[in-house]
């Protein structure tokens, strides 16, 4: 039971992995297999609004043991991914029509989203059991702290294995959730027939202590959604690149931008003892510009890369530690599970609105990101708690 909480750790980062990683290679997928902009989009939403559901289905059914439930949704999650990388393989060698195409992956994708939703909901309940109420927060930092990486690191292992092929990643992500699913079934012991913790909390979405950093959470999840499902689009047809390369230049800035996540948040943890609030305005800053950057001076794409991923590590860190210090404890899990909502709702959300406006214009889902967050900073900046400014 030493190695409990690493385990956990392990399955939401690599479940995010696998979710996050397909965000980058389906637009130059897309192209090669004969789908449109709008239509690659729509298989990254459906997973997104299927994941919501599914969270939500898994989270409250108590057939088999949590164990054996967890470990069957993990096994018919990872078949799903192998299935439709073996479908686009076969598609890319013209062995199926283009006709029929986007509905068996429509569907494979829902699949897919769905039973992804047992993943972080029961991981959830294990931490919520295994932590007490000194723990809690920091069982859910852990918790958030997988999913955030996990949606980084996704994208940058798709591009660097953009030279093998463009259904590598898949692969991979299958066979590393494969592996997890093993260690975890043989590490973690069966327990007891319970009843999952809960609290009589009615905190909602809308309370006033959290609303504003759920919603920068949500927008934030949009926007990277965004980004990560039309940079394909926006490399190739701005600088000429094939799919190959464009995927390869990507998972490289990617990569990039996850290692500036993981260093910014080190700082941050170690070095940096500001208000949530500052951490949260510094982050949106750098979002914004490294948005621009990627809009406007794109050959700069790596230092554009690292910019973003700064932003995206403050701002983690700043919303979720707002949200989670505004409330009381029996009221943690109540944000927790709103907290690993926002990516569901963002990869719903985010693209098939931005392959949408991409293909209005292709600088307008950046330029909408970031007139957004720029919005989104100026009431962050007029946030008060409790009668005391925390405007910085």
């Amino acid at each position: 039971m030493k190695y409990r909480f690493p385990i956990m750790f392990l399955i939401v980062l690599c479940g995010m992995i696998s979710i996050a990683a397909f965000n980058p290679i389906i637009g130059p997928l897309a192209r090669n297999i004969g789908l449109s902009e709008f239509q690659s989009g729509c298989l990254v939403s459906v997973a997104g609004l299927c994941w919501l559901l599914g969270g939500y289905f898994w989270e409250r059914q108590t057939f088999l043991s949590r164990k054996k439930r967890l470990a069957a949704i993990m096994f018919v999650y990872l078949v799903t991914l192998i299935a439709f990388a073996l479908l686009a393989d076969a598609a890319e060698a013209n062995l199926w029509e283009t006709s029929t195409l986007f509905w068996i992956f429509f569907l494979l994708r829902a699949l897919a989203g769905f039973f992804f939703g047992g993943i972080p909901s029961i991981a959830q309940a294990y931490v919520m059991g295994w932590t007490t109420k000194e723990t809690r927060t920091r069982g859910m930092a852990l918790f958030g702290a997988a999913n955030g990486l996990g949606f980084v690191l996704g994208p940058a292992m798709s591009g660097s294995m953009a030279a093998i092929g463009l259904t590598a990643p898949m692969y991979a992500a299958a066979l590393l959730l494969l592996m997890i699913a093993i260690l975890f079934l043989a590490t973690i012991p069966e327990e007891p027939a319970q009843e999952v913790l809960r609290h009589s909390s009615a905190l909602s979405p809308n309370d006033a202590r959290i609303r504003l950093y759920l919603w920068i959470g949500l927008l934030l999840s949009f926007a990277l959604n965004i980004v990560q499902v039309t940079i394909g689009f926006f490399v190739q047809d701005t600088l000429g690149y094939n799919a190959q390369e464009a995927t390869q230049l990507i998972g490289l800035g990617l990569a990039i931008s996850g290692v500036m996540v993981v260093l910014s948040q080190i700082v941050i943890s170690k070095y940096i003892k500001w208000h949530p609030v500052r951490v949260l305005r510094f982050g949106l800053l750098f979002v914004v510009l490294g948005l621009f950057g990627l809009l406007a001076f794109l050959r700069f794409a790596y230092l554009d890369f690292a910019i973003l991923g700064i932003g995206i590590g403050f701002s983690l860190l700043g919303y979720s530690a707002g949200a989670s210090l505004a409330v009381q404890d029996h009221e943690q899990r109540s944000v927790a599970s709103f907290i690993a909502a926002l990516q569901g709702g963002g990869s719903f959300l985010g693209p098939v609105a931005g392959t949408a406006m991409y293909t209005a214009h292709l600088a307008l889902p950046y330029s909408a990101c970031m007139l957004f967050l720029v919005l989104t900073g100026i009431f962050v900046r007029r946030k008060r708690t409790a009668g005391e400014s925390i405007s910085v």
